[in-house]
């Protein structure tokens, strides 16, 4: 059994690892298995017997040094003592560094009085290399959540899309919500401008700090649904500020549906959810709205066509009306953003369209907003960058003031279902004319590269703990040279070779089973060291403002079974050694 359950047993961390052939997990969760076959067959082969009781004794301490108890209460103490105040709010690194420190020490001299020196080293190789991954493992998970949680934050788990826009949103998102796993829908745009801050008494921008941002335009009413910008608001600008602020009194175009041949067969098949004959009354109270809420950004006036006509002072849409705060458009802006340009609650800003004009033919649209709140997504990228305003506003500059939008913003029951909700949206909108992008495809790169980090770590670290069990395997193989006449007298009284092999193999175990014990108990330790602590980081090159540590008992579960299953393949060798002595070479020369 040992020929080949001992490999495949090495196996078992492949169940648990991600990004890896479609094979790999089958043949990881074959070697956990692999390893319960051993040890339970180690179990039942006598290692509860007189082996087992042999096999401690060999590393079981003859004494206890002298005042080894009392220093290992006082480390323990101040480890106590230490934490009580990290939690008291008392952040300092020495007082952390501290802290890992009498840990450490405490545990050392805890192990210093139950077994030997020879067993001791080997165990805190052990322990080293388990407490090292662990460690490792907790911050790079916490990366990776830590950025999927925030990004998620952001944007939908799935965006439907098309390059020229859809004027038949509301039947996509009525069709869309149907969708199994679909909780949420809410139709959005996108459009790349500028921003400056606007000073209404000097009646100028300050072009010294005008700054480049991506303009996302959202409905007040659904947006809830698919993102977390309530949330972001909170954390922002430090009160519960609700969506519909964002205000627009600009109306827009109706524009007609295709024709059903026009449309994929699902969204053809549903109806418009504003009723039949919508179309016509929307025309009929289109053309009886004011055309101040009709104008279009860079749109000539028709009374400045006449040079003798000069327009009222406080004309819709002039300067003393337009930064009427009660008549102004409203936009949120990110905390980063808000910081670099000086801007606050009720500010006003200048939103510039670069794209309107690239020659010198005509003068760049604009519009002017009052800042309605501030958020704060926790991501340096959209803090810094990104910005919301009614969906009327982009509608507004990016299609002239037709009622079209990029896509659909979608919400999930779970994040893990997007692969499969996105692969069943495109089965039913065939073609290249639509585009389903989910969450994990929006930073595959960042994604990938904080996936391929984290699995280059953990093989590195694996190498430590490996290198930890040669100290195991040398250690054993010590003691077996050391032990030689007493394994001839065991063998000349009886004892077979396996039986003297398991007496070696339980030694090894319980240098592996207490390294990795003691390992995760120090590894969780330094792990909330780190969370209180809150180191923080340089977001413009980190994206977040905190080391992020997040642990799982899966995580342990597999680093546990990794280090069990590397000391008991090193207990082999000497084991095999202790079994193949013949009972006369030990005894020749007593």
């Amino acid at each position: 059994m040992l020929s080949w359950a001992s490999p495949l047993a090495l196996a078992g961390p492949l169940g648990f690892a991600g990004d890896l052939p479609e094979w790999a997990p089958a043949v990881g969760y074959a070697g956990a298995a692999s390893l319960g076959l051993l040890v339970l067959f180690w179990l039942l082969s006598g290692a509860l017997g007189y082996e087992r009781s042999l096999g401690l004794r060999i590393i079981r301490a003859e004494r206890v040094p002298r005042g080894a108890r009392m220093l290992c209460a006082v480390c323990w103490a101040i480890a106590g003592v230490a934490l009580l105040l990290l939690n008291l709010g008392y952040h300092s690194l020495a007082l952390v560094i501290a802290t890992a420190a009498a840990s450490f020490l405490g545990l050392l001299l805890l192990l210093v009085q139950y077994s030997s020196i020879f067993g001791t080293t080997s165990i805190i190789g052990v322990v080293l290399g388990v407490a090292a991954l662990i460690v490792v493992q907790s911050v790079a998970t916490g990366f990776q959540h830590e950025f999927e949680r925030r990004v998620l934050g952001v944007y939908a788990h799935i965006n439907v899309t098309r390059s020229s826009g859809m004027a038949e949103y509301r039947r996509f998102e009525a069709y869309l919500r149907t969708r199994p796993g679909v909780t949420g829908a809410s139709p959005f745009v996108y459009y790349a401008m500028m921003l400056a801050p606007y000073d209404p008494e000097g009646g100028r921008t300050d072009d010294l700090r005008l700054a480049s941002v991506l303009v996302k335009g959202i409905e007040p009413e659904t947006a809830a649904e698919v993102i977390d910008l309530p949330a972001h608001l909170q954390r922002g600008s430090g009160r519960a500020i609700p969506l519909p602020v964002l205000r627009s009194d600009f109306e827009l175009m109706p524009v007609p549906d295709r024709e059903s041949d026009e449309l994929p067969p699902a969204i053809a098949a549903t109806p418009d959810p504003r009723g039949a004959g919508w179309y016509e009354r929307a025309m009929s109270h289109y053309a009886e709205v004011p055309a101040a809420k009709k104008r279009i950004p860079g749109e000539i006036r028709g009374d400045l066509l006449d040079d003798d006509v000069w327009p009222e002072e406080h004309a819709a849409g002039e300067p003393a009306a337009r930064f009427d705060a009660s008549a102004l458009p409203t936009i949120f802006v990110g905390a980063t953003l808000a910081r670099e340009l000086g801007l606050q609650e009720d500010s006003l800003v200048m939103v510039v369209d670069p794209g309107s004009s690239f020659d010198a033919s005509s003068e760049p649209e604009f519009q002017y907003y009052r800042v309605a709140g501030i958020f704060q997504a926790g991501f340096q990228e959209y803090d810094s960058r990104l910005v919301y305003v009614h969906i009327k506003e982009l509608q507004r500059f990016k299609y002239r003031g037709r009622d079209q939008v990029s896509g659909v913003d979608l919400r999930l029951q779970h994040p893990d279902l997007a692969p499969q909700v996105g692969a069943s949206i495109r089965a039913a909108l065939p073609g290249r004319e639509y585009q389903v992008l989910e969450w994990q495809n929006l930073n595959e790169n960042l994604f990938k590269s904080i996936r391929l980090q984290k699995n280059i770590i953990t093989v590195i670290l694996s190498l430590v703990i490996t290198v930890a069990t040669f100290n195991v395997l040398s250690a054993l193989w010590t003691m077996v040279v050391r032990r030689t006449n007493d394994v001839a007298i065991l063998m000349s009284m009886g004892a077979t070779g396996p039986q003297v092999a398991r007496i070696f193999q339980v030694t090894g175990m319980a240098i592996g089973l207490s390294g990795a014990a003691a390992g995760v108990l120090f590894g969780l330790v330094l792990c909330w060291l780190v969370s209180l602590y809150g180191y923080t980081l340089d977001p413009e090159v980190y994206f977040i403002e905190e080391l992020p540590v997040e642990f799982s008992l899966a995580q342990i579960g597999w680093i546990l079974g990794m280090t069990l299953a590397i000391c008991f393949v090193a207990t082999l060798p000497p084991s095999l050694r202790a079994a193949k002595l013949r009972p006369v070479e030990g005894l020749r020369y007593e």
